[in-house]
């Protein structure tokens, strides 16, 4: 009976806290301004690591908005009946309290989680993460909530679970020569820098030496003696006396892997450069053999005395000083990673190893794996620029024409890399240099693409190079130091970090994260200079897609590039000149879905348009760009803008301004090239005088544009290459102009002939209000059935087309079918025999309007599908 008593009295204890906990409000979080917090980490604020800085910033953002805490380690503890709970899965208390939720894997990294529970104690939000990582964005987040908001954020937050969609996100840091000592040395810029990337969530820092290759006598190639005495080799000195000698460089590299593991990132050791700088270096062994045990004992040496480095980045093509051009040094490769290899033993498993692709051969992966390291491959995204926010469909001519070349099949994209069996890690690499340096962006549609599509076939992530990578620090960036409101240059680009972080981490973060910020920038007038940059955040990726004048970012920047000129010698860029590029011969980025402008004129000459997008919709798309960006900023209100960062929004406006200018040139200039180009194939004089007319109005927009470059940047930017001016290109225009009134002068009573004549009052969009029935899993023994519904039959030339290919980029151009009206819908069917389980595959659709112009299913920038085309995985069942 006594039992039966007790029993009775629990089970009411119980209803009755029940009760009581259901009519706890959670604004009662907040009493007298005071907030209890139940701390189950067992990490005290003043440590350095990444627990104790996520904790400090909660507390400070909580203490900032006039709020005061009460801290203890249990609610037992505390009066307070609504209280947080702080601390990670690995606690018991914590654990056990959101155990319930099936959302929340313990064992996956990064995970961020808000929670409230309702506990013997009363009621807690719990903010938590399944490791100290994603505990600490779980608090900085807040923290910038609370900053937004005040503290009624905390009481306004609902059951939260998120997890990275990408493992690796990493960013690219340049270390080009000794002038960048100033923020290389300085305690404060790394704090900054890296602080800034971890609440962004970013988990990896490359930071990358020796650029270029030792014929070019550059600084740290070969690295060891900028940093280590090797062994057995200690007459190999410096024979430059630096500001800073190499133990000060070692111990500065050792302090920058201290503070990113503070802040709860990777840090990663880039070395591209193995070449002999015998101008830069004494006592270099000129014997191969010797040269490679010298650079294989400067890995270990290096390596033993920088605990810090988590991983190895190198480059092994031949533009590292070893080998030469589609023979890449195997043995000298091999001898560096038995190095590598070695420490990693040393370490127990703790370093691990990332490998550009380009010229990498399946020896030197196979070496590699054999140390039991695990090894990453990373290659370009696109190319070496910022290409639309997808996988390119086709590799360039210069490639495909050269596939038995390891250098060429991979010098870019993913190749053949994705193969499901890999026994690598596969990342992938946006490289901004030859497309974004200076000009500040902010897309967030774009970085949620990318970030969508860095995953691609189980890839493990990314590695972005951010602007202003390889700024010569020998000039300031601004021609007017009144025109600066920062202390480091990078601070800029604050919007850039944030996108390519956050939206990296979650494409489904919500939009407040970048919003609140952009609030605090431009006060009530923020969302036109959202739009703003989401509209011109997609120019200079389009040119770079749709016209890629040379590839190799050194050579080729979007930002300052005309696209060439329409003859050979005005060119501006000598490369250009070099290559015999001209605007018209241009070749696109990607092959696969842009139309080159000569290309174009051949096929309609010869009346054999195939389905790619052409010159008449690719300008119209640059002059919607244009307008649509203008239009944003026109509603911007200045007033509106805080006064402290009205300076900052002069110079972004200027940025977008020219970058609307960029599409509106290019969008003439297309016009000017491709009537030039008729002219040039049919000798009709008319052509000559509209691709005059185009051209006048492609060379005001330059004009422009140096008139805006000249009043904000410095006039001569050097990237470690001496790229020209915006004046350059502008003298080039008008000889162009110059040439062309030449010709007409002597040419009597010339009738005006422009090809864009035929298409005034044309739809030129790409995209069509078409589905499609694709599946996502596929049997590789049976035919794959996809289907079209465009809801009414078309004309015989419009039949569709579907286009597949295995996502191996050695394979080429796609297949294409024609495809079938069933009575409903239009029907095809890719045949098994062009499966292959090792790749997922690749399909889109097209048809050819009335007026010649292609229309894509999903299109560039579907609201509905990520990329250009579906996705399949094949599975052998």
């Amino acid at each position: 009976m006594r039992n039966l008593i007790n029993i009775l009295l629990f089970l009411l204890y119980c209803s009755a806290f029940k009760a009581t906990s259901q009519t706890l409000n959670k604004e009662s979080l907040i009493v007298n301004s005071t907030i209890t917090i139940v701390d189950r980490t067992g990490v005290s604020n003043d440590k350095s690591n990444v627990i104790a800085y996520g904790k400090k910033a909660f507390y400070n953002a909580i203490e900032s908005a006039n709020g005061a805490i009460e801290t203890v380690q249990h609610w037992t503890q505390s009066n307070q009946k609504v209280f947080i709970l702080l601390g990670t899965v690995d606690n018991n208390v914590i654990k056990k309290l959101v155990s319930d939720n099936k959302e929340l894997e313990p064992n996956k990294p990064e995970g961020v989680f808000y929670q409230r529970r309702e506990t013997t104690g009363g009621l807690a939000l719990i903010i938590g993460g399944t490791d100290a990582k994603g505990f600490m964005y779980a608090l900085t987040e807040l923290a910038q909530q609370i900053e937004d908001k005040g503290l009624a954020a905390l009481t306004k937050i609902n059951n939260t679970v998120e997890f990275p969609d990408n493992k690796i996100r990493g960013l690219d840091k340049f270390l080009n020569d000794e002038n960048d000592a100033i923020w290389f040395f300085s305690e404060d810029y790394w704090q900054y820098y890296i602080k800034q990337l971890a609440e962004n969530r970013f988990n990896r820092l490359t930071l990358i030496t020796g650029y270029n290759d030792g014929v070019n006598q550059d600084f740290m190639i070969p690295v060891y003696p900028y940093l280590v005495e090797v062994p057995g080799f200690e007459t190999v000195k410096l024979k430059k006396q630096y500001t800073k000698t190499p133990q000060e460089y070692l111990q500065q590299l050792s302090r920058i892997g201290e503070i990113s593991h503070n802040y709860g990132l990777e840090f990663v050791f880039g070395i591209w450069g193995h070449g002999r700088s015998d101008e830069l270096v004494i006592g270099l062994p000129e014997d191969d053999t010797l040269f490679t045990s010298y650079c294989a004992n400067g890995m270990r040496e290096l390596l033993r005395k920088v605990t810090e480095i988590d991983g190895i980045h190198l480059r092994v093509n031949y533009e590292s000083g070893v080998g030469g051009f589609g023979n890449t040094a195997e043995i000298f490769w091999k001898e560096i990673i038995t190095a590598i290899g070695d420490i990693h033993k040393e370490r127990n498993g703790n370093l691990f190893l990332d490998l550009r692709a380009k010229g990498l051969t399946v020896n030197i992966r196979e070496w590699a794996l054999e140390t039991g390291i695990n090894v990453q491959v990373t290659s370009k995204y696109s190319w070496e620029g910022v290409g639309l926010p997808y996988h390119p469909t086709e590799m360039r001519n210069g490639e495909l024409t050269m596939l038995d070349n390891i250098d060429k099949r991979q010098r870019y994209g993913y190749a053949d890399f994705l193969y499901s069996s890999r026994d690598f890690d596969y990342i992938n690499r946006l490289w901004g240099i030859g497309t974004i340096r200076m000009f500040t962006w902010a897309d967030p549609d774009y970085a949620k693409r990318f970030s969508s599509t860095a995953s691609f076939a189980g890839s493990k992530g990314f590695q972005v190079t951010p602007p202003l990578a390889r700024k010569e620090n020998t000039w300031n960036l601004f021609i007017d130091d009144s025109l600066n409101f920062y202390q480091w240059e990078d601070q800029r680009y604050w919007a850039w970090y944030k996108l390519f972080g956050r939206l990296g981490y979650s494409i489904n973060t919500k939009k407040e994260v970048w919003e609140r910020t952009f609030k605090t920038h431009y006060g009530n007038t923020y969302k036109p200079v959202i739009e703003a940059y989401g509209v011109a955040g997609k120019i200079l990726p389009l040119i770079t897609s749709s016209h890629l004048t040379f590839h190799p970012a050194n050579y080729n920047w979007a930002e300052i590039e005309s696209g060439g000129a329409l003859f050979i010698n005005h060119n501006a860029n000598p490369y250009y000149i070099e290559k015999k590029r001209t605007y018209q011969s241009t070749e696109p980025g990607d092959p696969g879905l842009f139309y080159s402008i000569e290309n174009y004129v051949n096929d309609v000459l010869n009346d054999s348009l195939k389905p790619k997008i052409n010159p008449i919709q690719l300008a119209a798309q640059f002059e919607n760009f244009s307008l649509k960006t203008l239009e944003a900023l026109a509603r911007v209100k200045i007033d509106d803008i805080p006064i402290s960062y009205k300076k900052e929004y002069k110079t972004n406006e200027t940025d977008l301004q020219i970058t609307a200018l960029l599409a509106a040139y290019h969008s003439f200039k297309i016009k000017a090239a491709t009537n030039f180009a008729f002219y040039q194939r049919t000798n009709q004089n008319g052509y000559l005088k509209s691709s005059l007319n185009n051209l006048e109005i492609a060379l005001n927009k330059w004009s422009s544009i140096v008139f805006k470059t000249q009043k904000t940047y410095h006039e001569k930017p050097l990237f470690l290459h001496d790229n020209g001016t915006w004046v350059d290109r502008q003298i080039e225009i008008e000889k162009d102009r110059d040439s062309l009134k030449m010709i007409l002068t002597n040419l009597k009573s010339v009738r005006v002939v422009d090809h864009w004549d035929e298409f005034k009052n044309t739809e030129k969009s790409i995209s069509h209000n078409f589905e499609a029935l694709v599946p996502k899993v596929a049997d590789l023994k049976e035919n794959i059935t996809v289907t079209l519904i465009t809801n009414t039959i078309l004309h015989t030339n419009q039949i569709p087309k579907v286009h597949y290919r295995s996502a191996n980029m050695a394979l080429g151009k796609f297949k294409t079918l024609s495809m079938t009206w069933d009575g409903k819908n239009y029907v095809s069917q890719i045949p098994s025999t062009d499966l292959n389980p090792e790749f997922d595959l690749l399909v889109y659709f097209t048809s050819i309007n009335n007026n010649g112009h292609v229309i894509m299913h999903p299109g560039l920038l579907s609201e509905k599908v990520i990329a250009p085309y579906y996705v399949v995985k094949i599975e052998n069942n």
